[in-house]
């Protein structure tokens, strides 16, 4: 036992480890400046996290393979159960609440999903298998639209995360680049009349026909049947956005075709984007200095300590700082692409690949928030951002990962 543990801990990861350390104790001083007190709590959340990762060591790879379908089930007993026992939240009914201790499932989703998707995977190729891939599409879809109802819309997007995963185990493209289409065609059809859209995408096809020589018949009926599906989805789009999305999820997503500047928005709607974005532009090249950020000393900024945490890194480490930081992000996700790239199992691979995109979705999400490239839909900037749901939530999903890393070196069990 003393022997098969000194071989574990030689072959784990630790540059992974050392990156993870220094990007939660750095995410905590900058919580600090923000807010002394949520950063005590976090230091409390951090070292609660390293008790996590012991319990993680305990089991074994082959162990997590044997729970999975029952912590995917329940997840999806949590995520239902929410709507009964939940609390709402800035809009959302998407939290636990036990005295002074919350909790949300969406957080516990990403990591059973993860587990899920691999170990599905691990049993059935889905390149040229329909029905493999109905049964990853049912995995998937249930706890994003649960989650979805909450309503908790960031939260849900993260689930797209795994159309990478599903691209790198032979999802052909093109079903990538439909879902970005729709979405395009989602955020066009509520800013344009439907009409005009229609009439765009009706020249479009046109305009491909003439390019496109010998159509079959097949190809004809496939091409009509995508301009009706997209006119279709145009038309509704906007039904959908003014009916089943609440004001401030529309306001979010308004202000990004709007001026944050305009004074009939700076003192609302674009309030977080106006001082968010004042506080990474005051930070210019080398920034403030740690705890001289007048923004983040001021409190203008009322999500700071969250979603919009990145935005102290640019006012006191200016921009050299936030390029670190996002090199060390890079960084990060590529080692857990690399370490999936090498994995025996195609468990280790599948689950591995899970990790390094949802926390490449976060990190893109979050960064286009703070800067105004994407509507502010509650996504944090992960081991940054204020939570212990979300700290461990992502600890866990690395650890399992080094921990499956490390045997997979010398044995799959």
């Amino acid at each position: 036992m003393v022997k098969r543990n000194k071989i574990l801990l030689r072959n784990i990861d630790w540059r992974i480890v050392i990156i993870y350390m220094i990007m939660i104790f750095f995410g905590c001083m900058n919580l600090y400046s923000v807010s002394p007190e949520k950063a005590e709590k976090q230091l409390i959340w951090i070292l609660l996290s390293f008790f996590f990762i012991f319990i993680i060591f305990l089991f074994k790879p082959i162990h997590y393979k044997h729970i999975t379908p029952f912590l995917f089930l329940f997840t999806l007993f949590l995520l239902i159960g929410v709507f009964f026992f939940g609390k709402n939240v800035n809009g959302s009914k998407s939290w636990y609440v036990f005295g002074s201790i919350s909790f949300q499932p969406s957080e516990l989703a990403k990591i059973s999903t993860s587990l899920m998707i691999a170990h599905i995977m691990s049993q059935e190729n889905i390149e040229n298998n329909n029905k493999a891939l109905l049964h990853i599409s049912i995995i998937l879809v249930l706890p994003s639209f649960l989650i979805l109802l909450q309503p908790d819309p960031g939260s849900s997007i993260v689930f797209s995360s795994f159309l990478l995963t599903l691209y790198r185990e032979g999802l052909s493209i093109s079903f990538i680049l439909y879902f970005l289409f729709y979405i395009l065609l989602f955020v066009v059809s509520i800013n344009l009349s439907p009409w005009i859209v229609i009439l765009l995408l009706f020249i479009s096809f046109i305009f491909f026909f003439f390019l496109k020589k010998n159509i079959s018949f097949l190809d004809l009926f496939f091409y009509i049947f995508l301009f009706i599906s997209f006119s279709v989805f145009s038309f509704f789009s906007p039904f959908v956005f003014q009916k089943f999305f609440k004001q401030h999820h529309k306001d979010r997503i308004n202000i990004l075709f709007q001026n944050e500047f305009d004074r009939k928005y700076r003192d609302n709607v674009g309030y977080n984007l106006l001082y968010s974005k004042t506080a990474i532009g005051s930070g210019k090249f080398f920034g403030k200095g740690y705890q001289k950020g007048t923004v983040t000393k001021g409190k203008f900024v009322p999500e700071q300590h969250t979603d919009y945490i990145f935005c102290t890194v640019g006012e006191e480490w200016g921009f050299i700082g936030s390029v670190i930081l996002i090199i060390f992000y890079l960084l990060f996700i590529s080692r857990i692409y690399f370490l999936s790239e090498r994995q025996k199992n195609i468990f280790g691979r599948i689950f591995g690949y899970s990790v390094g995109n949802i926390l490449f979705i976060h990190l893109i999400i979050n960064l286009g928030m703070v800067m105004g490239l994407f509507p502010t839909i509650g996504i944090v900037l992960p081991f940054f951002s204020y939570g212990g749901s979300s700290l461990w939530s992502f600890t866990v999903l690395l650890f399992i990962f080094i921990r499956i890393d490390a045997s997979d070196q010398t044995s799959l069990i």
